[in-house]
């Protein structure tokens, strides 16, 4: 009777399930989670963005971000006037990314370049990671998500570069992803941003677009109409009361910074103070339809809007003023391509989700996907840059051959340098040599600086003038640049170094000239003949003209 009793019991105890690996409870769901489907696509994207965009270390800007972050690092004192330009010493300059080039700084403590690197690699797979969620929120199917993001890889990657503008755009993905949460119910996620917003005025200026999306979200949230395609879901009062709150600690949060109300101000100043800077820096140019990736956004852009001819598609208020700001930006100025892929690239999801089916748990392979993330993580540390490769790729578009003969030969007296070699300048020769003009725009045309920079570089009628106003004894410039050619043919100036990159021209001290002299060009044909044929390098950022072969070769002095 009792053995009979022991087996009923047995019999109606219920047999625990195990999960895919054996595991029970907590542990078994949080495995189903990191294991599986739409994380191991997500996995591969990563890999994707981050194989494409390994070697896009060596930006014009990196070096002089990291030397004041290196700089503020170690005095614990943030700068507030230049120190590394003869043209314009003691000028009002404050680091308003700081809090971003103290984390650069940080990075090299690994090593500079993989060190960088390896900052690099973590922000653009953070930031991929973040948009391919964010299109999985927005479009409901982590496939069709996958897809969208794919299509922008080529586009995005070129913009992965170690800047503190990378921090920007993560932050703006996670403002994207709690807004749209918000909007489904979640309503702790807020709380986030004004330590968010405190943190994003002292690394970057595109807080002004975490703070305009938020706007147009809580803005549109007061109305209630629905027209066409487009419709407004009004806030609830406590809604309303709840994000007028947090955008106005949010709005306080930005005047925390060691430079006040200046670091906020920045954005401001930049678009109505700096007109030569916006007009003549690349990346503030507008969209250049010549270059493929552009064309290829034109088309998407296009397609996307075409595409609501005969879908219908109804998007919120909020969502098609995002889109139009967006787009706008992009093609205004080219350097804003980040923000339209990350408005654009959910809603292409949204509308690849038709024909797409959704992810199916009970049908997941948890195995094969851990083998695969296994897969990809392995090639990740397979493929990180070796310390050569990241040599080759800055000798490429760096003066590493002309500083090394400066530091041989070295050349009293100030310097005129390329606009985009001016940061690297600064890393390489540090105070030794000051530099004529860097990447920092900004206070070298409230200096006037920037402006005689162009004449110069573009061989204007006052240049002569204005090599001896600012006292040049040297140039460090692009091989085959027009100035070259224009300093060839001056007496007293002389090419004493030449690789395939750049070429060194000195002069010995001459009285300057009056302000009526004007230069004379005229070069014997041999000169010219020998300059045609050189080989054409890619276009400069600043100019647009093309400069030296980039190709990599030991440079040589010119008796």
């Amino acid at each position: 009777m009792k053995n009979s009793q022991a087996a009923d019991t047995v019999r109606e105890t219920p047999r625990r399930r195990t999960g895919p690996f054996g595991r029970t409870g907590k542990l078994d769901a949080f495995a189903r989670k990191v294991l599986s489907f739409p994380v191991m696509m997500g996995a591969l994207l990563v890999g994707l963005a981050v194989f494409a965009s390994r070697l896009n270390l060596p930006d014009p800007d990196m070096w002089w971000h990291t030397v004041v972050g290196q700089h503020i690092w170690a005095t614990h004192a943030w700068p507030t006037s230049d120190s590394y330009s003869f043209t314009a010493p003691g000028a009002h300059w404050i680091a308003y990314e700081w809090l971003g080039e103290v984390v650069m700084a940080l990075a090299t403590h690994f090593g500079f370049f993989q060190g960088l690197t390896a900052l690099l690699t973590l922000l653009g797979a953070v930031y991929t990671a973040l948009l391919y969620g964010y299109a999985t929120l927005v479009s409901g199917n982590s496939k069709a998500a996958l897809v969208a993001c794919a299509i922008f890889l080529p586009l995005l990657t070129v913009f992965f570069t170690p800047r503190p503008q990378l921090i920007g755009y993560v932050f703006l993905v996670v403002v994207l992803i709690c807004l749209e949460r918000y909007r489904r119910g979640k309503q702790k996620n807020l709380w986030i941003f004004p330590p968010l917003f405190l943190v994003w005025v002292n690394t970057h200026g595109s807080f002004v677009f975490g703070l305009t999306v938020f706007g147009i979200y809580w803005l549109s949230g007061w109305f209630d109409f629905e027209v066409g395609g487009i419709r407004a879901e009004p806030w609830t009062p406590q809604q309303r009361r709840h994000l007028a709150l947090v955008f106005l600690l949010s709005v306080l949060a930005l005047m925390v910074s060691p430079y006040g109300t200046k670091a906020a101000a920045y954005p401001l100043q930049m678009a109505f103070s700096q007109p030569l800077n916006v007009a003549h820096i690349s990346e503030w140019q507008a969209l250049d339809v010549q270059i493929w990736q552009m064309k290829l956004l034109l088309i998407l852009v296009l397609a996307f809007w075409l595409a609501h001819i005969p879908l219908r598609q109804t998007y919120r208020l909020e969502n098609v003023v995002l889109l139009l700001l967006a787009t706008y930006a992009c093609f205004v100025h080219r350097r804003f391509m980040p923000f339209l892929i990350l408005i654009l690239a959910p809603y292409i999801a949204k509308i690849i989700a038709r024909w797409t089916p959704k992810y199916r748990p009970e049908i997941d392979q948890y195995a094969v996907n851990a083998v695969l993330i296994g897969l990809v993580a392995f090639g990740l540390v397979l493929g990180f840059p070796s310390q050569k490769m990241l040599d080759k790729a800055v000798a490429k578009r760096y003066p590493q051959k002309a500083v090394e003969y400066l530091s041989r030969h070295p050349q009293p007296g100030p310097m005129l340098n390329e606009y985009d070699w001016g940061g690297y300048l600064i890393w390489a020769l540090g105070l030794h040599h000051k530099v004529f003009v860097d990447g920092r725009a900004d206070f070298y045309e409230y200096a006037g600086v920037l402006s005689d920079y162009f004449d110069i570089a573009g061989v204007r009628p006052d240049t002569q003038f204005l090599l001896h106003k600012y006292h040049i004894q040297f140039c460090l410039i692009q091989r085959n640049a027009p100035l070259g050619t224009f300093l060839d043919t001056l007496p007293g100036w002389k090419e004493v170094y030449q690789d395939k990159l750049s070429e060194i021209f000195i002069r010995p001290t001459q009285p300057p000239p009056s302000t009526s002299e004007r230069p004379v060009l005229h070069q014997s044909r041999e000169k010219i003949a020998a300059r045609s044929k050189a080989v054409k390098g890619p276009a400069s950022p600043v100019t647009g003209k093309t400069g030296g072969s980039l190709t990599d070769g030991a440079g040589v002095a010119v008796n």
